[in-house]
């Protein structure tokens, strides 16, 4: 039992530290691109890649409210025929910034997922992204990598190992979309209240 006990308590101590600053100035940004219409672009690899597509679904679909417009959130990692032909036809570090250079315009947000903080498939999606006046996030690990300088924020997860840093990057996701579920309400009943009084 010792081991599990350990994982827990590195666990926790590793969620107490994490930045709520920082916290506080991705769900700025994530509410701002909301508010002007803009959409969300996520995207990581390997388990990140699967806490991008888990993150994209619950901002699409767990933040819906009547009468507010729905929040645009779109994972890059989902695309497997569109992934492997840039993979296959240019190289693998091309996946993201050419998926994104098709849709991403001028206010979205772009979220990149990394533990390493190193992938260059999700740094080349982050210098684009800046090219075009996106907003760009990062979800990091421990060090923060290459992105950590690049983005306009990020938040390390400071954990003891790569299995404790997905942890937090998951529960950060789970929280980023209480938040933005409770903007889009709060919108929806503005809309409501206006309406009213026209």
């Amino acid at each position: 039992m010792e081991p599990i006990n350990q994982y827990f308590s590195e666990l926790e101590q590793m969620i107490r530290s994490i930045s709520r600053p920082c916290l506080n100035a991705i769900l700025a940004l994530l509410e701002t691109a909301y508010r002007d219409g803009h959409r969300i672009f996520i995207m990581g690899n390997g388990g990140s890649a699967a806490t991008a597509s888990h993150f994209a679904l619950d901002l699409a679909k767990n933040t819906i409210a009547p009468g507010a417009p729905r929040l645009k959130a779109i994972s890059l990692t989902d695309h497997v025929p569109l992934i492997t032909a840039w993979s296959n036809d240019t190289a693998y570090e091309h996946i993201f910034s050419e998926q994104l250079a098709t849709m991403i315009e001028s206010g979205d947000a772009v979220i990149g997922i990394s533990a390493s903080g190193n992938s260059l498939n999700v740094v080349n999606a982050m210098l684009l992204a800046k090219r075009y006046d996106a907003a760009t996030i990062g979800l990091l690990g421990a060090q923060g990598g290459k992105l950590k300088d690049m983005v306009d924020v990020c938040i390390l997860a400071p954990g003891q190992n790569i299995e404790q840093e997905e942890d937090a990057h998951m529960i950060l996701a789970h929280i980023i979309t209480r938040h933005m579920r409770e903007v889009v309400r709060s919108y929806a009943q503005m809309l409501a209240t206006a309406s009213a009084g026209a």
